[in-house]
Protein backbone atom coordinates (compact mmCIF):
# COMPACT_ATOMS: atom_id res chain seq x y z
CA UNK A 1 0.00 0.00 0.00
CA UNK A 2 2.94 2.51 0.88
CA UNK A 3 4.45 1.34 -2.50
CA UNK A 4 1.39 2.00 -4.48
CA UNK A 5 0.59 5.83 -2.73
CA UNK A 6 4.80 6.69 -2.93
CA UNK A 7 4.10 5.93 -7.01
CA UNK A 8 0.91 8.05 -7.16
CA UNK A 9 2.98 10.96 -5.27
CA UNK A 10 5.87 10.45 -7.76
CA UNK A 11 3.62 10.67 -10.67
CA UNK A 12 1.82 13.95 -9.51
CA UNK A 13 5.04 15.06 -8.68
CA UNK A 14 6.62 14.00 -11.89
CA UNK A 15 3.55 15.84 -13.57
CA UNK A 16 3.33 19.15 -11.67
CA UNK A 17 7.11 19.37 -13.05
CA UNK A 18 6.50 18.82 -16.72
CA UNK A 19 3.47 20.85 -17.93
CA UNK A 20 5.60 24.12 -17.24
CA UNK A 21 8.49 22.58 -18.59
CA UNK A 22 6.35 21.49 -21.44
CA UNK A 23 4.50 24.81 -22.02
CA UNK A 24 7.88 26.72 -21.77
CA UNK A 25 9.09 24.40 -24.88
CA UNK A 26 6.06 24.89 -26.98
CA UNK A 27 6.10 28.76 -26.33
CA UNK A 28 9.83 28.23 -27.01
CA UNK A 29 8.64 26.77 -30.59
CA UNK A 30 5.88 28.43 -31.70
CA UNK A 31 8.37 31.80 -31.51
CA UNK A 32 10.99 29.84 -33.70
CA UNK A 33 8.31 29.01 -35.86
CA UNK A 34 7.25 32.44 -36.06
CA UNK A 35 10.63 33.95 -36.52
CA UNK A 36 11.10 31.78 -39.44
CA UNK A 37 7.88 32.31 -40.95
CA UNK A 38 8.10 36.10 -40.44
CA UNK A 39 11.63 36.06 -42.52
CA UNK A 40 10.35 34.04 -44.78
CA UNK A 41 7.37 36.52 -45.50
CA UNK A 42 9.96 39.15 -45.68
CA UNK A 43 12.26 37.59 -48.67
CA UNK A 44 9.05 36.41 -50.28
CA UNK A 45 8.05 39.97 -50.10
CA UNK A 46 11.47 41.25 -51.65
CA UNK A 47 11.80 38.75 -54.39
CA UNK A 48 8.07 39.82 -55.46
CA UNK A 49 9.03 43.75 -55.41
CA UNK A 50 11.97 43.01 -57.16
CA UNK A 51 9.66 41.21 -60.04
CA UNK A 52 7.44 43.56 -60.28
CA UNK A 53 9.90 46.05 -61.07
CA UNK A 54 11.61 43.96 -63.13
CA UNK A 55 8.52 43.68 -65.37
CA UNK A 56 6.70 47.02 -64.94
CA UNK A 57 9.19 49.08 -65.60
CA UNK A 58 11.07 48.27 -68.56
CA UNK A 59 14.96 49.98 -68.30
CA UNK A 60 14.98 49.30 -64.95
CA UNK A 61 18.05 47.80 -63.51
CA UNK A 62 18.37 46.82 -60.10
CA UNK A 63 21.40 48.25 -57.92
CA UNK A 64 20.72 46.75 -54.56
CA UNK A 65 17.89 45.09 -52.54
CA UNK A 66 17.14 45.40 -48.79
CA UNK A 67 14.78 43.69 -46.42
CA UNK A 68 14.29 43.66 -42.29
CA UNK A 69 11.86 42.05 -40.09
CA UNK A 70 10.53 43.22 -37.07
CA UNK A 71 9.25 46.96 -35.38
CA UNK A 72 9.26 49.25 -37.96
CA UNK A 73 7.50 51.78 -36.64
CA UNK A 74 9.25 51.82 -33.17
CA UNK A 75 6.11 51.98 -31.26
CA UNK A 76 3.87 49.23 -30.24
CA UNK A 77 4.85 45.65 -30.36
CA UNK A 78 4.44 44.23 -33.84
CA UNK A 79 6.63 42.48 -36.66
CA UNK A 80 6.13 43.94 -39.83
CA UNK A 81 7.98 43.06 -42.89
CA UNK A 82 10.11 45.79 -44.95
CA UNK A 83 11.12 45.86 -48.53
CA UNK A 84 13.69 48.22 -50.28
CA UNK A 85 14.93 48.44 -53.62
CA UNK A 86 17.33 50.49 -55.69
CA UNK A 87 17.14 50.84 -59.02
CA UNK A 88 17.85 53.14 -62.07
CA UNK A 89 15.11 53.85 -64.60
CA UNK A 90 14.77 57.05 -66.75
CA UNK A 91 11.16 56.70 -65.98
CA UNK A 92 9.29 60.05 -64.43
CA UNK A 93 9.11 60.00 -60.91
CA UNK A 94 5.11 60.24 -60.96
CA UNK A 95 4.90 57.49 -63.76
CA UNK A 96 6.97 55.28 -61.45
CA UNK A 97 4.85 56.57 -58.20
CA UNK A 98 1.03 55.46 -60.37
CA UNK A 99 2.98 51.80 -60.98
CA UNK A 100 3.47 51.04 -57.34
CA UNK A 101 0.20 52.64 -56.68
CA UNK A 102 -1.37 50.29 -58.35
CA UNK A 103 0.06 47.48 -56.39
CA UNK A 104 1.54 48.69 -53.03
CA UNK A 105 -0.62 50.09 -50.62
CA UNK A 106 2.07 50.88 -47.47
CA UNK A 107 5.20 52.09 -49.44
CA UNK A 108 7.59 54.93 -49.93
CA UNK A 109 9.04 56.28 -53.01
CA UNK A 110 12.65 58.13 -53.74
CA UNK A 111 14.63 59.49 -56.30
CA UNK A 112 18.57 60.15 -54.97
CA UNK A 113 20.98 60.82 -57.56
CA UNK A 114 19.45 59.20 -60.59
CA UNK A 115 18.25 56.30 -58.48
CA UNK A 116 14.68 55.29 -56.98
CA UNK A 117 14.30 53.59 -53.88
CA UNK A 118 11.31 51.95 -53.20
CA UNK A 119 10.54 50.79 -49.41
CA UNK A 120 7.28 48.57 -48.87
CA UNK A 121 5.69 47.75 -45.68
CA UNK A 122 3.79 44.25 -45.22
CA UNK A 123 2.28 42.35 -42.62
CA UNK A 124 3.73 39.69 -41.23
CA UNK A 125 2.18 36.21 -40.18
CA UNK A 126 3.04 36.58 -36.76
CA UNK A 127 2.63 39.62 -35.76
CA UNK A 128 2.88 39.42 -31.97
CA UNK A 129 6.14 37.28 -32.14
CA UNK A 130 9.01 38.25 -29.25
CA UNK A 131 10.85 39.72 -32.44
CA UNK A 132 8.49 42.95 -32.19
CA UNK A 133 9.54 43.60 -29.11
Amino acid sequence: MKRLISKILAGIGITIVAIPVLLIALFVVIEVVGYVANHAATDKQTKELTAYIEKFIEDATIVDSHSFTGNTSGSGNHVECESMVTFNSDMAEDEVDRIFDAKYEYRELEKTDGSYIITVYGDAPFPDNIEGH
